[in-house]
């Protein structure tokens, strides 16, 4: 069986003994799926994702579909809860899930490219928060578990990651969004759905809608939380910061376009590159740590005096 080569560094990398029962166990699943929900499952697209086996599947009838097999993990485990409150309203459709094994059944996009393949900037973003509302009046939060919680244990698990890492930064911009993990979200005054893994990479062109969001690791919480990877990433990935003249104007037309109040974006912001980063630097990716820091740093400060 072709494991993609993207989830084969990662089943190595990160998953560990975790990740080798569950590829051992694959073949099985996949065998059952298809006779579960008359699919045939085809060889899975390149690179692929972190945490998924994704690949082309077709029903008895003909129509074109995915099959998604997830490594159990908890971001993963209300994919199908969300999918189902969008209503495939801007998101894939739901077709069949299997929640016992992390498995689900989506419409196909067609032609399926991602709005990275969009190049101008400004056409990019417009089509991206259009649909960040889209998503967010078309989905009930409590669908969902809330993100508070969440929040939380993120707080905690950065904090200890920063107490027992030696850095070669300055701590404070960690510091600064390890609070702001712990008290953002007692003070939103809103809550959607979020997708939470909103970026042009997660969204595909289609021909239901033009584009359509796949993935969601979903939350019910403040909707500031949701922009900061439209302003972090390029070509796919979360790049260096521009200048702090450029950050202001980005988060400003962010706000503007999302009904949001820019600073709150920028805390959030702040908050998940700090995250982020010691994630990154406890896993041995320390070029992603470094960029990941730098963007905490930069927006820390952006904070108004």
């Amino acid at each position: 069986m072709q494991i993609p080569s993207e989830l084969a560094r990662s089943l190595v990398g990160h998953w560990c003994h975790a990740g080798e029962k569950w590829l051992e166990a694959l073949p099985g699943v996949i065998a059952e799926a298809e006779v579960r929900w008359g699919i045939s499952i085809g060889v899975p697209f390149e690179p692929g994702g972190f945490t998924s086996f994704v690949a082309p599947a077709s029903t008895s009838g003909g129509t074109e579909v995915v099959y998604k097999c997830t490594v159990p993990h908890e971001e993963a485990a209300d994919e199908p809860a969300a999918l189902a409150a969008y209503g495939s309203f801007g998101a894939v459709q739901l077709l069949a899930s299997e929640p016992a094994t992390f498995e689900l059944l989506v419409e196909r996009c067609t032609p399926g490219m991602n709005l990275w393949s969009v190049r101008d900037d400004a056409e990019r973003g417009a089509i991206a928060t259009d649909l960040m509302r889209r998503l967010w009046l078309a989905g009930d939060s409590s669908a969902v578990g809330p993100f508070e919680p969440v929040m939380a244990q993120w707080a905690d698990l950065t904090e200890r990651r920063l107490v027992t890492s030696e850095l070669p930064w300055v701590a404070g911009p960690i510091e600064r969004g390890i609070d702001l993990l712990r008290t953002l979200p007692s003070s939103a005054t809103n809550q959607v759905l979020l997708h939470g893994d909103f970026h042009p990479g997660n969204i595909l062109a289609a021909e239901r809608e033009p584009w359509l969001a796949i993935d969601p690791k979903p939350m019910g919480g403040d909707p500031a939380y949701e922009p900061i990877q439209l302003l972090t990433q390029r070509g796919g990935r979360v790049v260096e910061p521009p200048t702090q003249a450029t950050i202001r104007r980005r988060l400003d037309l962010l706000g503007k376009d999302l009904d949001l109040d820019p600073d709150r974006i920028r805390q959030w912001g702040l908050a998940r590159s700090a995250e982020w980063s010691m994630w990154s630097f406890e896993n041995g990716a320390i070029v992603d740590a470094a960029i990941q820091y730098s963007w905490a740093r930069a927006l820390d400060r952006l904070a108004p005096n």
